[in-house]
């Protein structure tokens, strides 16, 4: 008799794709992932009749609304994930020198390149408690 299947399957291929896509994801990461709601159901308001044609045309209209509010969710979050407003640049004459200042600032474990900026902050003792998602004025 074979096993039932494991229903968190997708669930944990999604976060491993994400750490291997990423690179290094922490658990603060993980754990917002594995809390985070889940996408609305786009049927969930769709009241039915009976009548097969007027029911198909309610649940058509319905996934083509929750199609576009999902590309709009989609759209943001894109945009929040390039906005070049969250990320900087540290450049070295050569990859001994940025080696050795990752080194001394005990950055190192972090990756060589793309760095988590909270983990940095976090390994620096610099508090970073409340992000601040406020628009430059």
């Amino acid at each position: 008799m074979a096993s039932p299947a494991d229903p968190n399957a997708d669930l944990l291929s999604m976060l491993q794709a994400t750490a291997a896509v990423g690179g290094p994801t922490s658990n603060a990461d993980l754990l917002a992932q594995l809390n985070a709601d889940p996408e609305p159901d786009p049927l969930a308001d769709v009241e039915y009749t009976g009548d097969l044609a007027t029911d198909s045309t309610a649940e058509l209209d319905a996934l083509a609304r929750g199609f576009r509010e999902r590309t709009a969710r989609e759209d943001e979050r894109f945009r929040l994930a390039t906005d070049s407003e969250f990320w900087f640049v540290l450049c070295f004459k050569s990859r001994e020198e940025k080696d050795a200042f990752l080194h001394a600032a005990r950055l190192f474990h972090l990756g060589d390149k793309y760095l988590d900026g909270r983990a940095a902050a976090s390994a620096l003792g610099v508090d970073l408690t409340e992000p601040d998602t406020r628009e430059e004025e």
